[in-house]
């Protein structure tokens, strides 16, 4: 594979789905589990994209090759993409799933698994690998060869819609600010989370989340809205399963 489509693929991890898409998640969790500390439950949901470098904004490492979702190679319809490999997160931290940042991670590195798998499954389809296009079913339908980049800004906007779509109809609760973030964070091997780190988080999830109910045209192109809301309400009963079997352990 081509450096360009590998380092695309790797992209397609961040953000997906949107990050009110994960806390609203995160919030049915609460209601059917009591977890060590739902709020910072709710904060490790995106834990995983903060060293992206697409979201918090200057942090204190940019990570390079989606090493933060625990990337495994896979191939869906011909197209190869990088899918979050639970199970080896499992096993890692086996011991540590009653701490709320491990499970709020596990819980995240899930969700991006489900929705990424249900979209190459039910969208996308190579068409020619060399030149990076892909076959993509719209929600009309109808099937039509697009550019790598040109389908994510569908794919993205979408999101965008359906994370508005959400903050206007549900009372999300939002993570607060909790300085035991970083004692509970002390269990990840890979990553140390600075304090400056969490905290342009939070400042980034209060300026671009919190009481943001704005109108918005729900035009959506790939995804249907009752699609979504089904992948939302799946994703639900999937990491509920999970953790409880975590938990277990």
């Amino acid at each position: 594979m081509d450096t360009e489509m590998d380092t695309t693929r790797q992209k397609e991890g961040k953000n997906m789905p949107a990050w009110t898409i994960h806390f609203d998640i995160a919030n049915q969790i609460c209601k059917r589990i009591q977890t060590t500390n739902n709020n910072i439950f709710t904060f490790a949901n995106i834990i995983p994209d903060i060293f992206e470098g697409h979201n918090t904004p200057n942090p204190s490492v940019v990570v390079k090759d989606y090493s933060t979702h625990y990337p495994m190679r896979a191939t869906i319809n011909g197209a190869e993409l990088n899918l979050p490999d639970v199970q080896k997160f499992k096993e890692q931290y086996k011991e540590k799933f009653k701490n709320p940042v491990i499970l709020g991670y596990y819980t995240h590195l899930l969700i991006d698994r489900y929705w990424n798998i249900q979209l190459y499954e039910n969208h996308y389809e190579i068409y020619d690998k060399e030149k990076n296009l892909f076959k993509i079913k719209l929600n009309d339908g109808t099937k039509q060869i697009f550019h790598f980049h040109e389908i994510s800004k569908i794919k993205h906007n979408d999101l965008r819609i359906f994370s508005q779509y959400l903050n206007n109809n549900k009372e999300i609760q939002f993570p607060t600010y909790d300085e035991n973030i970083l004692k509970y964070s002390k269990d990840l091997k890979e990553f140390k989370y600075t304090p400056d780190d969490i905290q342009r988080t939070f400042e980034y999830i209060k300026e671009n989340f919190e009481n943001k109910k704005e109108k918005v045209d729900e035009d959506y192109k790939l995804y249907t809205k009752q699609e979504l809301v089904d992948y939302l309400n799946n994703s639900v009963k999937l990491v509920k399963e999970e953790i409880l079997e975590s938990i277990r352990i």
